[in-house]
């Protein structure tokens, strides 16, 4: 147990000093800060979704790296965070096998991207999981605010709003814990979003 904590706590150790150093102005959603909550996500929904130890090892390795790429590439940027992760791993003699389930892991949380297995379903959730949260209009202010200051360009609010909407009625959480515990704020936050979207239009 005491190893695979160690390995944990390696990865811990490696993304945060790593953001610490290399995190730009504008990342202000794509942070440490979401990557912690990402892990902690992982943990709540896999533990309550009865993944192995071993699995849910792999997952918490593939969320502390699974934004690492951010900083130096957005689009895509899940395939330099698999490089990271790869680098980091291999130097600190982790199994090949498992690798390739850390790896597989942060590619399930690409966008529009399925995953097929539990490990994929507890990650991807993790990943998104203030969609189902009630302080989801404060973290997606983050994202547009982050978009903004990386681009230097203002978004339209309406758009970002129906955008959002758009966004949030795509989505489905894929583990029934997710589905029972985030699913009924998710709907709550689209009917909010319509709300807000219908009040601009009246002015």
């Amino acid at each position: 147990m005491s190893e695979k904590k160690s390995i944990i706590d390696k990865s811990s150790n490696y993304v945060t000093q790593f953001f610490e150093k290399n995190l730009p102005d504008w990342a202000v959603y794509h942070n440490l800060q979401h990557t912690i909550e990402t892990v902690e996500g992982c943990l709540e929904i896999g533990k309550e979704s009865n993944l192995k130890e071993g699995e849910l090892e792999i997952v918490c390795i593939a969320a502390w790296f699974h934004d690492i790429g951010y900083i130096s590439k957005v689009e895509g940027h899940e395939e330099k965070s698999v490089e990271s992760s790869l680098k980091f791993l291999q130097s600190n003699g982790y199994p090949s096998n498992k690798i390739n389930k850390v790896t597989n892991c942060i590619l399930d949380t690409r966008i529009a991207t399925i995953p097929k297995d539990l490990p994929g379903f507890v990650i991807c959730d993790a990943d998104l999981i203030s969609l189902g949260r009630k302080d989801y209009f404060e973290k997606n202010d983050l994202l547009k605010l982050e978009i903004e200051m990386r681009t230097g360009k203002k978004i339209n609010n309406e758009q970002w709003l129906r955008r959002s909407a758009k966004f949030l009625s795509s989505h489905n959480f894929y583990s029934e814990y997710s589905k029972i515990n985030f699913g009924p704020q998710l709907k709550e936050n689209i009917i909010t979003l319509q709300k807000q979207i219908a009040e601009i239009n009246i002015k």
